[in-house]
């Protein structure tokens, strides 16, 4: 048998970016262009009757896009909460040199005292690949540190359209438990 040796094939970059753009538009055609989702949640009827509650910035999401829409979401469900801003919390973070993940019973009872909220919101956006990611939200009460509310979304498709999708089904799945 006599084997004769070829050169591999070498892709151009162009190549490489057309492949890449039709899986994209494939998944998009797969799911219909609609974000496919999954997830859940709950709220216990103390949340009903809380005054106020302050947004904190959700972990991983650096442009701001998760929280502020969630926060609108919320407040659109729960009208007559009123809703701290996360640029004023952020404000108090800044100022006593504190992070939003570190709060203990001192913090949370700070906040509540110097805003007037019974409980926080805080969340973490994760991205485990490029055309998925997951929200996670809890609402703590500032007294007891209990959790009086949870969500969870995941949602299968990216870009602004996305975020306000995952955002308002995780205010949906807000239900009593």
């Amino acid at each position: 048998m006599n084997y004769e040796y070829k050169e591999p094939t070498v892709l151009s970059p162009g190549f490489s970016c057309v492949v890449s753009s039709s899986i994209t538009i494939a998944g998009c055609f797969f799911t219909g262009g609609v974000p496919q989702w999954s997830g859940n949640g709950f709220i216990r009827k103390e949340l009903l009757e809380y005054k106020a509650i302050a947004v904190l910035l959700f972990k991983g999401d650096a442009k701001r896009e998760a929280s502020d829409t969630f926060a609108q979401t919320f407040h659109e469900k729960f009208e007559p909460i009123a809703l701290v801003g996360r640029k004023q919390v952020s404000e108090f973070f800044k100022e006593k040199d504190l992070y939003p993940d570190q709060l203990s019973e001192v913090t949370r009872r700070e906040i509540s005292e110097v805003f007037g909220v019974q409980a926080l919101i805080i969340g973490n956006v994760y991205y485990p690949s490029i055309l998925r990611w997951l929200l996670q939200v809890e609402i703590i009460d500032v007294e007891t540190g209990e959790v009086t509310g949870r969500s969870m979304v995941e949602i299968d498709y990216m870009g602004a359209e996305g975020v306000k999708e995952g955002c308002r089904i995780a205010v949906q799945n807000l239900r009593l438990k």
